[in-house]
């Protein structure tokens, strides 16, 4: 009995010293132990330092840190896959004691979900991070990024707002809030996030160019053609500054110094097909306001290789058509002025008329006054006088400019007219004309006549 009794003490006191024993090393040993295999994954002993934690994790499954350092070691190792694994083993026992915290855990997580293009995980765990750590700015921000590449701006945009009320200086967030409220039109706005994103930090060359966007539709040339230039600074957005240089120098009237600049961004419009047609386009729109149709005419047909649909191009090669088989209506439209009357002194002439007045209104229209050729005699003086007007444009002539022809006639006791142009008429104007003496000649009409004459 005395036997029985020395045995269950002594089988007592082995198993309270192994208690303690293993208390001892759970609450000193061991986190000394797994503090060392941390520094060894800081130092870079990553193998050695995974071989041992997968000895541990055996030991103790439910010890969120030491899948957390797990996690760490396979990151480093190039085992993204497995990383997630430990992470998301961390997060499952962490609690709020826990030497590791789950907010770092799921910021871990969240970033190799965005490196895996695993978006929707990757907003779940923000999501989540914004409401753990609601005063961090950048978890808002991430959010809003991610809501903003999958098409939903209007959902982002609270979220870039929080991350600026969380850090006003959070430039991107600022660029962010300005693009969208750009889009939206909402141009106000979109200026003042975008002058903010730039006072912050004078290098973001995005922020520079959508704020040049912003001052050019409200007419600050000027203004956004130094921010536009600011843009080009950078490789990645020199082509779009350009673009947007030369934009402004298009509404300036100052073509030739559009055409530069449309042309740098070309240089730079490699990959990208939306800047190389927009520049395209918009070298021939300068250069058919300069009347260098060769030089237009070149580009809307390098345009028509790419996109045979992109703008209104299809159209201005069929309005273009004659000037690539007619020389003689090319020669009229970038005639120089003394030129431009000359011609359209023999076109008159060529009608049958004598010409008495003849006034250049315009780059594109000489207004003149004849009479019939044909009568000669004592009543030459009262031959009845014709009012010709004759465009030089590929702009289709409506009835506001034949009332003001019209008008003309009136003022002058003048009861014949003849508009002449290279381009055509509309509905309204021809249906204006059948009660009011007036002919029309459109291109038709004239391409023949200029033949003779030019």
């Amino acid at each position: 009995m005395d036997e029985i009794v020395t045995i269950v003490l002594i089988g007592g006191i082995v198993g309270i010293v192994g208690l303690f024993s293993f208390y001892i090393f759970k609450m000193y040993f061991l986190p000394k132990r797994i503090d060392e295999l941390a520094a060894m994954i800081e130092n870079g002993q990553v193998a050695l330092a995974l071989k041992k934690l997968l000895s541990l994790v055996e030991e103790d499954d439910h010890n969120p840190y030491i899948h957390f350092l797990l996690g760490e070691a396979f990151l480093k190792s190039g085992q993204a896959t497995e990383a997630i694994m430990e992470y998301k083993q961390a997060v499952r026992y962490v609690v709020r004691d826990s030497k590791i915290k789950e907010e770092t855990i799921r910021a871990r997580l969240a970033k190799l979900y965005l490196d895996a293009h695993n978006y929707n995980e990757a907003k779940k765990e923000y999501l989540i991070l914004t409401k753990m750590a609601p005063t961090v700015a950048d978890n808002f921000y991430q959010v809003g990024l991610l809501f903003e590449n999958a098409g939903l701006s209007d959902k982002a945009l609270p979220y870039f707002t929080q991350a600026v009320k969380l850090q006003p200086r959070h430039s991107d967030a600022q660029y962010h809030i300005g693009t969208i409220q750009y889009n939206a039109k909402n141009i106000r706005a979109a200026k003042e996030a975008l002058s903010e994103a730039v006072r912050v930090n004078p290098k973001h060359h995005a922020a520079h160019y959508y704020l040049g966007q912003c001052l050019r539709s409200e007419k600050e040339l000027d203004s956004a053609m130094r921010e536009f230039e600011a843009a080009t600074k950078d490789d990645a957005w020199r082509g779009r500054g350009m673009l947007g240089k030369g934009l402004c120098y298009y509404e300036k009237e100052q073509y030739r110094k559009a055409i530069a600049e449309f042309e740098g961004a070309l240089g730079f419009a490699e990959g990208s097909n939306d800047l190389k047609l927009n520049s395209l386009y918009f070298i021939a729109a300068a250069a058919e306001r300069l009347r260098d149709f060769n030089l237009a005419i070149n580009n809307w047909e390098k345009i028509m290789e790419i996109n045979p649909r992109f703008r209104d191009v299809s159209d201005k090669l069929s309005t273009y058509a004659e000037f690539r088989t007619h020389d003689s209506i090319k020669d009229f439209m970038i005639a120089s002025p003394g030129k431009f009357e000359k011609i359209c002194r023999g076109l008159v002439e060529k009608e049958g008329y004598s010409v008495t007045d003849l006034e250049v209104k315009n780059d594109s229209l000489v207004t003149l006054i004849a009479v019939d050729a044909g009568e000669q005699g004592f009543r030459s003086a009262k031959r009845p006088s014709t009012l010709f007007f004759i465009y030089r444009t590929t702009e289709t002539l409506s009835d506001k400019d034949l009332r003001i022809m019209h008008e003309s006639m009136r003022a002058r006791s003048i009861t014949k007219g003849i508009c002449m142009t290279t381009s055509e008429f509309n509905a309204q104007a021809e249906a204006f004309v059948q009660s009011r003496p007036i002919e029309l000649r459109d291109k038709k009409d004239l391409i023949p006549k200029l033949r003779g004459v030019v």
